[in-house]
């Protein structure tokens, strides 16, 4: 797709949700620094008002009240570095509203679209007011964690509406080089991919009420689903079988909450020639704080031409200091570190990569996706289903749960 030159009117945004990956607010904030201290989605929006693709902002929560304790926390972000802090908060001050969003998507001004970080169990419920409203949407991975869930989301999305999932990893150019190497055939047939993927423990204390709220929620969905979804979207295999093992520990003793410490999926694939292979991720949530990086993550490719490792948490820069010690900052991922020509250098951050492309094509009108490899809502179908029967393979001693197309659709084998 050609780049676009935004010389017309620009995208205005309703951004749904104002947590942790939306705005940086959490219960750590002002105690603990984490890798998103300002989130990732409201300053990409901000930054892209700045490029001129963006207009009016909408913030959307269910309290009034933290949407102005986020207001006045970013103010200064309006005179260093010069960003347009302001947005427009659904419900106002004062205000309890769950539903202040449907407000907002009815009243922003046309053309508009929806940034979507909400909790899982909100996911389709949301997806659908866009549908509906015929307005394209960016959700958090993972979309949905049940097959019917998708399909329902997908049968009501209108003709060439862009809906699409922020697997913002794939915009990493670690895995774009893996993409292309892979199309062209550079390690020969894959015969393993194995990942890690663990997080501080202090993610408990953010998440902790959300986990109390819906106990179906695990470290699978919000951490293994990256490097499952990034094995099918770079191989384009079909999942075959999926069985998952679990450990306890620290977040029953500490926390109290039936939630797994780590958990393991094992993946069958059949690649798009026919043959099979085998991939096996780590997703853990224990990390004692005091780990280096907020996220430990590595990948390694067993293939027929040799090996591909890709250690994505030493990106080139460690540092040691007094008070917090050792430390290992991802520059690509997201952080507000200054542009030497003013402003913020966000446009080799992944996160904010993934948000640039969303809005690009929503400026671009219906279909502008067509023939591209994206991580739409509809691609997520292979990670979704996987999710799924790994919760199943727990529920059920760790057993082997099938996938199945049936009728062109995927499907788990209950």
């Amino acid at each position: 797709m050609k780049r676009i030159e935004h010389d017309g009117q620009p995208l205005n945004l309703v951004l749904i949700g104002s947590g942790h990956y939306m705005t940086g607010q959490t219960t750590l904030s002002g105690r603990k620094a984490t890798d998103k201290d300002f989130g990732v989605l409201l300053p990409s929006a901000l930054h892209l008002r700045e490029r001129g693709w963006v207009g009016r902002i909408a913030l959307c929560g269910q309290n009034g009240d933290k949407l102005q304790t986020i207001r006045e926390r970013i103010a200064h972000w309006g005179t260093d570095p010069g960003i347009d802090a302001s947005f427009e908060a659904y419900p106002g001050p004062g205000q309890m509203d769950s539903g202040a969003y449907l407000r907002a998507l009815d009243e922003m001004p046309r053309p508009c679209a929806a940034v979507i970080a909400v909790p899982d169990e909100l996911h389709a419920e949301v997806m659908l007011a866009c549908a509906a409203r015929n307005i394209p949407f960016l959700i958090v991975k993972p979309a949905v964690t049940r097959l019917a869930d998708l399909h329902r989301v997908l049968d009501h999305l209108p003709d060439d509406l862009l809906a699409m999932v922020d697997y913002h990893k794939v915009y990493d150019e670690a895995n774009l080089l893996l993409l292309d190497d892979l199309r062209q055939g550079l390690y020969g047939r894959v015969h393993h991919v194995s990942s890690l993927m663990s997080q501080r423990r202090d993610m408990i204390e953010i998440y902790g009420r959300w986990l109390q709220r819906n106990p179906r929620c695990n470290i699978n969905h919000y951490l293994g689903s990256h490097y499952i979804h990034m094995t099918g979207f770079l191989t384009g295999a079909e999942p075959l079988d999926v069985r998952a093992t679990q450990q306890f520990g620290f977040i029953r003793e500490h926390h109290g909450l039936e939630v797994a410490d780590t958990i393991q999926t094992q993946i069958r694939w059949r690649a798009t020639d026919g043959h099979e292979f085998v991939s096996y991720h780590v997703a853990g949530w224990a990390d004692p704080s005091q780990t280096e990086s907020m996220t430990y993550q590595e990948m390694h490719l067993l293939t027929e031409n040799g090996h591909v490792f890709s250690d994505q948490r030493y990106r080139g820069t460690r540092r040691v200091l007094a008070g917090p010690g050792m430390q290992a900052p991802n520059p690509h991922f997201f952080n507000l570190s200054r542009a030497l020509t003013g402003g913020w250098n966000l446009e080799t951050k992944y996160g904010y990569q993934s948000v640039r492309a969303f809005v690009e094509l929503a400026l671009a009108g219906g279909g502008a996706s067509a023939g591209m490899h994206l991580p739409t809502l509809a691609e997520s179908e292979r990670v979704t289903g996987i999710l799924e029967a790994a919760d199943l393979s727990l529920a059920n001693g760790s057993a082997v749960v099938a996938l199945q197309r049936e009728a062109g659709r995927l499907q788990v084998q209950h």
